[in-house]
């Protein structure tokens, strides 16, 4: 299970990575937001070979494809009519690499977490075209466009369940590794900008929730939380330290996965 953390989804690569080398593969996945571009593609093809894929992937992308435009031009952009900052073009690029076109073209069955923009709602897709549900599901309220599915409008599957632990106990899991991702440790001087500020109160929000769903839910399946320290204070556009991050989170993830009862971290 595949949480969201922007940037910091390249952090996934390397816990997948310890996973795999443990011989763990998954029966099935659900991700929200960049965990869901993640889970997807793992999910198109869930081998060594794939997920190289992938982290060729994440070290190709530079900020200019993915956050296009100046800061002066987002600024301008920021306070114009409109629903969005950024063009999603470049997030749409990253999702056409993935080999699959629908949900059922993928070789384990997987789950998109969206908001309803208009009730709050959550969302699961499931079936159908992918590319749509998974824009939707990355799609960062006030950054990128809300997308258009089926005459709705959808928007970051985080704003209602970051951490989906409990869309995965909906479909049937009865034990979760789940890979997280981002910064947890916030504090008021991280906020520089008024997007810091937003993606703060965000993440505040998202741990609450995932706390929440930690305790409701552990008692009836076995949760595994592959545990990720506290990357550095970036902007959430700094695509430079990818491979730091990836390598970083393959550490811990497999000094967790030989001991396991030594320290269960949670984000």
């Amino acid at each position: 299970m595949f949480s969201g953390g922007g940037i910091f989804g390249a952090m996934q690569i390397g816990q997948l990575q310890a996973l795999l080398e443990r011989g763990i593969a998954p029966d099935m996945i659900v991700g929200t937001s960049i965990g869901a571009i993640n889970g997807a593609a793992f999910a198109s093809d869930p081998t060594t070979a794939g997920l190289d894929r992938l982290r060729q992937t994440w070290q190709s992308m530079r900020t200019a494809d993915v956050f296009p435009g100046s800061g002066l031009a987002r600024a301008a952009r920021a306070v114009r009519r409109g629903d969005h900052v950024l063009d999603n073009r470049g997030i749409r690029r990253v999702i056409e690499r993935i080999q699959a076109r629908t949900f059922e073209q993928l070789q384990v069955p997987f789950h998109a977490v969206t908001t309803r923009l208009a009730t709050g709602e959550e969302r699961v897709f499931d079936s159908g075209p992918l590319a749509p549900a998974l824009l939707a599901s990355a799609a960062l309220p006030g950054v990128f466009a809300p997308v258009a599915i089926d005459g709705e409008r959808y928007t970051d599957g985080g704003v209602v369940n970051n951490t989906p632990i409990s869309v995965a106990v909906a479909a049937g899991a009865t034990k979760l590794y789940v890979l997280t991702c981002g910064r947890t440790n916030l504090n008021a001087r991280d906020a520089r900008r008024p997007l810091d500020v937003m993606v703060q109160a965000f993440a505040h929000s998202r741990a609450r929730r995932f706390e929440h769903d930690l305790e409701r839910y552990s008692d009836r399946v076995k949760i595994e939380v592959i545990p990720v320290s506290d990357p550095p204070t970036l902007r959430y556009d700094d695509l430079s330290h990818t491979t730091e991050l990836m390598q970083r989170a393959a550490a811990e993830a497999r000094s967790y996965l030989a001991h396991p009862s030594r320290a269960r971290m949670r984000a």
